[in-house]
């Protein structure tokens, strides 16, 4: 893998966290496609495109989904264009900033597991200063590597059990790699704590994750 934007300090860490390193060490896109050969890409639009028009049309309201998901493998669906439009999934969001289907497209959409997922955000936060990203960060993702592997909370749902195992890190090596990820996204614009606290109090009324305790400590 090729690191063309950052330093990475890799020290003795395992071959699974050094390779969170250096994807976190990419631009966004470039992270992108190394995702994309190395799962493979899409072979299914997220949204039937029919059920699509006509909830934008108002006859129906949900949108039937196409069997994009891999979660039986540990890996979620991200849509690249996360880093253009929020909440692209969301049904709400769709009715609202109406949302062409070509970002919901197969070849929109790439596959990672739960820390690849945190370190996309991360990207996009950064790139985009927390214009974008951030609540996928702070609400699901970043508190969620802070349940299974540093407070050591087994999910509910069996698809994230899965998930849970498919990334595994252990304590120490969550915690460095969710550091570096909270450094990153520390340095992007002075209302980040504000978002950040009015997200998480978002996260613990929705509690998303079923699984939710105290926020991890990373020290």
């Amino acid at each position: 893998m090729e690191v063309s934007r950052k330093v990475v300090e890799l020290d003795n860490h395992s071959d699974r966290l050094n390779g969170y390193l250096l994807l976190l060490g990419l631009t966004y896109y470039e992270a992108v496609k190394y995702l994309l050969a190395k799962y493979g890409p899409a072979t299914n639009d997220y949204f039937n495109e029919k059920s699509y028009s006509r909830f934008l049309r108002g006859e129906i309201k949900s949108i039937t989904r196409r069997k994009y998901q891999r979660t039986f493998e540990g890996l979620y669906c991200h849509h690249i264009d996360e880093n253009k439009f929020e909440n692209l999934s969301n049904f709400d969001y769709i009715k609202k900033y109406r949302y062409p289907f070509f970002y919901h497209k197969k070849e929109r959409l790439v596959y990672c597991d739960l820390f690849e997922h945190l370190i996309l955000h991360t990207l996009i936060a950064e790139e985009t200063n927390t214009e974008f990203g951030l609540s996928g960060y702070i609400v699901f993702l970043f508190p969620m590597a802070g349940e299974w592997y540093i407070d050591e909370l087994d999910p509910k749902p069996e698809w994230m059990k899965i998930c849970k195992e498919r990334s595994y890190l252990n304590p120490k090596e969550t915690k460095i790699i969710l550091r570096k990820m909270d450094e990153i996204i520390a340095k992007t614009p002075k209302n980040y704590e504000k978002r950040t606290y009015s997200l998480m109090d978002l996260r613990k009324r929705l509690n998303l994750n079923m699984t939710i305790n105290k926020t991890s400590n990373l020290e």
